[in-house]
């Protein structure tokens, strides 16, 4: 296999929304750097497919909005190992998106904990209050 094909190229018979026209709220690229500075287009595949987009429209758009920049070509042609940095304004897409991941996760372990508690209290947890 060689990097191209394997990375959601639209010829694997496995159809792919476009980036273009049905966009997600937060780009796949900016969503595999998961706060990094750079990304691989490996993990950049892993999310697009996992997305439903097609990974060189994604790294393309990307490209295109200034979000990353090349930082890395495999010389040996596996495309999978090429490597992208992140520019200001990706980082800055990055970082408001591992925020809101953050902050909606302490608010969804704010309100497990306090059911808990609550079913601590009523005794409903299954455990014998003393």
């Amino acid at each position: 296999m060689s990097g191209m094909e394997t990375l959601g190229s639209s010829g694997e018979g496995r159809r792919y929304r476009s980036i273009r026209r049905d966009p997600p709220p937060i780009s796949p690229v900016i969503t595999a750097a998961g706060g990094s500075d750079v990304v691989d287009v490996g993990r950049i595949d892993y999310v697009a497919r996992w997305a439903g987009y097609d990974t060189e429209e994604c790294i393309q758009k990307a490209v295109d909005d200034g979000d990353i920049e090349v930082y890395y070509l495999n010389l040996y042609g596996d495309r999978e190992y090429d490597v992208y940095r992140l520019t200001a304004k990706g980082r800055r897409a990055s970082d408001r998106h591992m925020s809101g991941v953050f902050r909606r996760s302490a608010i969804a372990a704010r309100r497990i904990h306090e059911e808990y508690e609550e079913m601590r209290r009523s005794g409903r947890d299954g455990f014998v209050q003393s």
